[in-house]
């Protein structure tokens, strides 16, 4: 076999293709889906009403519905009938009894449709050319997955080619061979989808699934249009492309050699398909995919892969999809980012519950996630459980959303590996941690049960302690909850040396109160608790003394995604003086009043909570949380203890996983420039291809 004598065949079937009028409407018909998908996109992308995808502005086109695939893989089976025609027209008994022989007269066939299908997919170039134009300014498009996607399609195409060229090897009816090929073409494409057609099956064997949809068509064309190139896909379109080859120029051999020869040669080739898949196989367990993207989105962080590494137990994700049409590009992205964990670490296992479906379990649902029962069904979140601890990732904790070029929503910065991984690394700390709590001063941590009640659901301890030594080495953290009065100034100066020494203090003022009990201590930390106590008129509510917080929020982890999403209710708040190192934590309105015996003394922005870190050691103080515990019951306020405990301890570590742009691509459009450019590529393309296709072959006549 010569590489001369495979081109000489491949010119002779791409001439004799391109003189087929079949072969026009063929590639005239595979236009026009083409442009319905593309123009399907470009109503999307131009379209305020609806959301833009994120990443890849390819990557539905190339992905494509099953529909779309259907008829696209009904246009390679088309093609493939060439060998068909050849042997009805004795064309085929021409080639193989010349010395190229059957194997020659394949491949060249082979290739021939190759350049054909090829041929057909230019004109497409003109889609990216149209994202170009109409992008806006300072907007571009990542050259990485629009390369890759054609190079897919086209690697996709060959292999579906060779595939569709064996199933019709051995047929004489055009029309035949294209049903055999198309057979065996949406098998190779519905086993891939199988797993997500039917979950039970994906359940009972989940390996034989996962393996099946990595392998499928359009599987592969998904990742090579998102800029993740995977070897073990390279692999396996490389052997189905030579097995089909080989099981081809077999089944060619029909009629002219024994029967026992071209059964054995067709055994071959369905080994090299075994052999394929093996070697795809282990590529994948060794060679992550080839991330082509400008700013290689297609890879996790290195501290993501490095928490997931040190895994050593399953974690159960369930992802909650939301109710509004216009998250559904993020939870996308949910889906490509938990898929990339889960690829790193199998441990991850994923479920998905829509609560639109059972909306009786809406309401526990949210209790268990820490999330109001509208937010939940409506924006939808993520939540990670490990046994008994749990960690949820709301909408907010996910992406920043604000306007893009056409004054349309869109998300302006993106948080979901940076969110999950935290989630992952929080339930992955195993170390162990304990809260020590004070007493004999009038404190009241009993009124917090059910609030050690969820930090013990986190794998910490509450232990009291004395204080007439130095702080226990067990306790991580100490807190001094609703102290009636001072501490003595030993204890405070054990708790000084305790925090200044790397430790970790929680301060709870009870309602009432004229004393934090550890007033000494404070000041040096930027913190003073001052008398009387504070209204919020703009968040007044109906029990005396008492205001709900909604969107003022300082900038940290115990309040990170709380600002305009999370209400939580403060009684008998104390006013704070904080300065550095102190930041505040929660604050009033502008609006706060300072009160001492019903008389407004001050007003205007006032803390009543607050933090401080300095070297090793951390500071909260909370007030508002009543010591008697009658706001303690507060989801909101009792989260935000909960929360202040585990940083206080570290179980709510920073990683340094980056957020990014929303990488949200818009088309500028007036409405007849849609048009227009719908009507090119759905009506314009195909008929200029069968055009030049026509005066070409004009030209190619004797």
């Amino acid at each position: 076999m010569t590489v001369a004598a495979v081109w000489r065949v491949a010119r002779m079937q791409l001439a004799v293709a391109l003189r087929s009028p079949i072969a026009w409407l063929t590639a005239a018909g595979f236009l026009v889906l083409q442009g319905v998908s593309f123009a399907a996109l470009i109503t999307v992308l131009s379209d305020p009403a609806r959301p833009a995808p994120i990443g890849a502005v390819l990557e539905s086109h190339f992905g494509g519905t099953l529909l779309a695939w259907a008829i696209q893989l009904t246009v390679v089976a088309a093609l493939a009938a060439r060998t068909a025609e050849d042997r009805r027209t004795g064309l085929w008994d021409a080639l193989v009894s010349t010395p190229i022989g059957e194997q020659v007269a394949v491949i060249g066939t082979w290739l021939g449709a190759v350049l054909l299908y090829a041929i057909v997919w230019l004109p497409t170039v003109a889609y990216v050319i149209v994202l170009a134009v109409w992008s806006p300014s300072g907007a571009t498009i990542d050259p990485g997955p629009v390369v890759a996607g054609y190079l897919g399609g086209l690697a996709i195409g060959a292999a579906a080619l060779a595939l569709a060229l064996a199933a019709g090897a051995a047929v004489r009816q055009p029309m035949a061979a294209t049903m055999a090929g198309f057979a065996l073409l949406m098998l190779w494409l519905i086993v891939g989808e199988l797993p997500s057609l039917v979950p039970d099956l994906a359940r009972a064997h989940p390996t034989l699934a996962s393996a099946a949809a990595r392998y499928a068509p359009r599987s592969i064309a998904i990742g090579f249009a998102r800029g993740a190139v995977a070897p073990a896909s390279v692999a396996w379109l490389g052997g189905v492309t030579v097995g089909g080859w080989l099981i081809a120029a077999a089944l060619g051999g029909a009629g002219r050699r024994r029967t026992s020869t071209v059964v054995l040669a067709t055994w071959r080739g369905i080994l090299v398909l075994v052999a394929a898949a093996l070697v795809a196989v282990l590529i994948e367990r060794s060679v992550g995919p080839w991330d082509v993207t400008r700013d290689r989105r297609n890879q996790l962080a290195a501290p993501t892969a490095h928490a997931l590494d040190r895994l050593d137990a399953p974690i159960a994700i369930t992802i909650v999809r939301p109710g509004i049409a216009s998250l559904a590009p993020l939870y996308d992205e949910v889906d490509r980012i938990l898929a990339l964990m889960v690829r790193r670490q199998p441990a991850l296992t994923i479920a998905r519950w829509d609560p639109a479906r059972d909306p009786a379990l809406a309401t526990s649902a949210a209790s268990a996630a820490l999330l109001d029962e509208r937010e939940l069904v409506r924006g939808g979140a993520v939540v990670l459980a490990r046994g008994a601890r749990v960690r949820v990732v709301g909408l907010l904790d996910l992406a920043e959303v604000g306007r893009d070029a056409i004054a349309a929503p869109a998300f302006t910065r993106l948080a979901v590996e940076q969110s999950l991984a935290r989630a992952v690394v929080e339930l992955g700390d195993d170390a162990p941690r304990t809260l020590c709590t004070t007493r004999g001063h009038g404190e009241r941590p009993d009124a917090w049960a059910a609030i050690w009640a969820r930090v013990a659901d986190d794998g910490i301890a509450i232990d009291d302690v004395e204080l007439d030594q130095p702080v226990p080495p067990r306790c991580t953290a100490v807190a001094v909850i609703g102290a009636a009065v001072e501490l003595p100034a030993p204890v405070q100066d054990q708790l000084r040396r305790f925090v200044d020494g790397g430790g970790a203090l929680l301060v709870a003022v009870g309602g009432g109160a004229t004393t934090t009990g550890v007033d000494a201590v404070l000041p040096a930390w930027g913190v003073t608790a001052g008398r009387g106590w504070v209204r919020d008129p703009d968040g007044a509510l109906e029990l005396p003394r008492t205001f709900r917080v909604i969107d003022r929020y300082g900038d940290h982890p115990i309040v990170a995604g709380f600002a305009g999403r999370r209400v939580t209710v403060w009684r008998d708040a104390r006013p704070l003086a904080v300065v550095a190192p102190a930041r505040a934590l929660i604050t009033t309105s502008p609006r706060g009043q300072l009160m001492e015996a019903e008389q407004v003394i001050a007003t205007g922005t006032i803390a009543i909570a607050a933090t401080a870190e300095r070297g090793a050691g951390r500071l909260v103080v909370l007030t508002g949380i009543d010591a008697q515990g009658e706001v303690a019951d507060d989801a909101g306020a009792a989260l935000v203890a909960a929360r202040a405990v585990a940083w206080l301890v570290g179980r709510s570590p920073e990683i340094a996983v980056a957020t990014r742009p929303g990488d949200q691509v818009r088309l500028v459009l007036t409405s007849g420039e849609r048009r227009a450019i719908i009507a090119v590529v759905v009506v314009g393309l195909p008929l200029v291809l069968v055009g030049l296709l026509a005066l070409l072959a004009r030209r190619r006549r004797p």
